[in-house]
């Protein structure tokens, strides 16, 4: 299921573009919440929209109601953006947190009906170009559209012993927690099917005892950047004992939560996974002022039909600011790229997708002048 935020009669908000323009612009290309609750396969990093606006509930439409509501919205868009909650205490953020409506860029009024026409939910655009120049100034990294997808896995134990897990048709509060987390934080989350694959692949004996192996395998099939992975018991007394293991990469962190509280249980592990793939993808403006070229190479484009989608996919990418052909072959192809920021950092997003898979390197590590991908779609 998606979930998209719906535009109000009231209102009129322009999409922004996709990508990093302009670099005295601060590549605004952050867009904001397309809130991802995604149960199908194929997919792994996901774009948002929405980042640089919010909508909170308001008594009324007085003076101090209104500051009150452009204070929470701003400080609901800096977490998102950043994906880390931690900024709200840099004290540039503090200052600016205090003249909130400096940064609006558009507010729009919709009534909760019933007797009191005065309350209701107030939608407030923030201005892209102030927020970021904002970051910019305080050295605060941003967490760009594409957005690393989480694979959460669930399993349960109740009071009577037995062991549940927890699915994309599961009716479950620690779910409906889930579907608010990736809304407020624009986190992509992607819960299983629970199908006959699922349970072939992660067996109950398996998700409870989180087995790293099944859990990878069960990754690749959702096409998911990451694995959140549980197993709760719930005590005769209420509270929740949780072990967990978020699998990122070559990375594995294992952790305990044991919390009293079902509403808010979920809060902790999700921000957890979210904290550190935003600290992991997120940069500063200044890092794209560093451009680079470096020259893609690239199998197996066989057509036209290829051809063209490889440069929309490149186009796509933040750290893209220009395409040349270099060189054309019968199955494949190099293109010239110029950067905004370094070839390390366009191999950082590239192996978010699985449209190109690298030859003879891995992501991240130091590279020469030609990169050469393998064209899978």
């Amino acid at each position: 299921m998606i979930k998209v935020m719906e535009n109000h009669s009231q209102s009129r908000f322009i999409p922004w573009p996709s990508r990093f323009l302009p670099r005295n612009a601060l590549r605004t290309a952050i867009l904001g919440v397309l809130l991802m609750f995604a149960v199908c396969s194929g997919v792994q990093a996901l774009p948002v929209q929405g980042l640089y606006q919010e909508e909170i509930a308001v008594a009324n439409q007085s003076d101090q109601e209104r500051r009150r509501a452009y204070r929470e919205a701003f400080a609901l868009v800096i977490t998102k953006v950043t994906g880390e909650s931690r900024w709200l205490e840099h004290p540039q953020i503090v200052s600016a947190l205090n003249s909130a409506d400096r940064y609006v860029a558009e507010v729009s009024f919709r009534s909760g009906g019933g007797a009191s026409q005065q309350a209701g939910q107030l939608e407030v655009r923030f201005d892209q170009s102030l927020i970021d120049s904002l970051l910019e100034g305080a050295n605060i990294p941003v967490w760009d559209v594409n957005r690393a997808s989480v694979l959460l896995w669930i399993t349960v134990q109740d009071i009577a012993g037995r062991r549940t897990m927890l699915g994309s048709s599961s009716e479950h509060e620690l779910l409906d927690q889930v579907r608010a987390f990736s809304d407020r934080r624009a986190v992509p989350v992607l819960i299983p099917l629970l199908d006959l694959e699922d349970r072939l692949l992660v067996t109950a004996d398996r998700a409870w005892t989180l087995d790293t192996e099944s859990l990878r395998k069960a990754a690749d099939r959702y096409a998911a950047d990451s694995v959140l992975a549980g197993r709760i018991l719930v005590t005769p007394t209420g509270d929740l004992v949780g072990f967990w293991q978020f699998i990122f990469r070559d990375d594995i962190q294992v952790f305990d939560h044991i919390h009293n509280d079902m509403t808010s249980y979920m809060e902790m592990p999700l921000d957890r996974a979210a904290v550190t793939l935003a600290s992991y993808f997120g940069l500063v403006a200044s890092e794209f002022e560093r451009e680079d070229r470096v020259v893609l190479r690239v199998n197996d484009i066989n057509d036209l039909q290829s051809y063209a989608r490889l440069v929309q996919y490149l186009e796509s990418l933040s750290v893209v600011r220009q395409i040349k052909i270099d060189a054309l072959r019968t199955d494949s192809l190099e293109l010239e790229l110029q950067l905004l920021g370094t070839r390390q950092i366009l191999t950082e997003f590239i192996s978010l997708g699985r449209d190109l898979q690298p030859v003879d390197f891995v992501p991240g590590q130091a590279v020469g002048e030609v990169l050469h991908y393998r064209w899978t779609r």
